[in-house]
């Protein structure tokens, strides 16, 4: 059987990654300098700061310019198996969220939106631009196209109020029931990385989706950018 060979690097970013685990180390809490840890492991400064660059892409650590390194927060789990918004999931780690809406019209959907959603070029939807917060931090915009004829009257009040999914079931009698998702690695646009407060150079995560009823009627077309470094995906049964 062909073992995997473990570098030191790797294998002082888990003995570190333990550490914060096992002794609860919480967000903002700042770990040894690399001069120390090399001490502590009897390495050089550059395995060190290798393994500390692991973590880093890992979104276990964070670097803060000539401070060093400390405790990430903890990530936003979001199961695509599940309906769930972020604000909820957000919530259910304990932190608080909020959204801005920046943007809310009819439009006519173009050529491209058609083909993506596989419905005819001109269909009529609300198209909703917010920007989502974790604790006054942005970390993600999500854009929405919701199907004009399936909610009437829909208005911009409604889903400053409310989520999408208690308005439909409350006021439509429509439950998503079904979904197609794709989640990919983007760089965002100019408008994206100012509103993300990010570089242009930074990657994104880009999360999109199609929204079914019971009726496997296409209620909604999401389209979402995420910071990477906050929110993580997973694939699971419903419990």
């Amino acid at each position: 059987m062909r073992k995997h060979i473990l570098f030191k690097d790797e294998e002082i970013s888990r003995e570190i990654e333990r550490r914060i685990r096992e002794e609860h180390l919480e967000e903002g809490d700042r770990l040894p300098s690399e001069r120390q840890l090399a001490e502590e492991f009897g390495v050089q400064r550059d395995t060190v700061r290798c393994a500390l660059e692991i973590l880093l892409k890992r979104g276990v650590v964070i670097k803060k310019p000539r401070l060093g390194y400390y405790a990430a927060p903890e990530k936003i789990e979001i199961n695509v198996n599940n309906f769930r918004t972020v604000k909820k999931e957000i919530e259910n780690i304990g932190r608080s969220s909020k959204s801005v809406m920046l943007n809310f019209e009819m439009i006519s959907m173009s050529k491209k939106l058609a083909e993506i959603t596989q419905l005819p070029e001109g269909t009529l939807c609300y198209q909703v631009l917010r920007i989502r917060y974790d604790r006054e931090k942005p970390i993600s915009l999500e854009r929405s196209n919701i199907i004009a004829e399936h909610v009437p009257g829909l208005s911009r009040e409604d889903l400053e109020s409310h989520s999408l999914a208690s308005i439909l079931r409350h006021q439509y009698g429509i439950t998503l029931v079904s979904a197609h998702q794709r989640i990919t690695q983007v760089y965002g646009s100019d408008m994206e990385a100012e509103l993300l407060r990010i570089s242009k150079d930074e990657p994104l995560i880009r999360y999109e989706g199609s929204l079914y009823d019971r009726k496997d009627r296409l209620i909604e077309y999401f389209d979402n950018v995420v910071l990477p470094e906050s929110i993580e995906f997973h694939i699971r049964d419903f419990a």
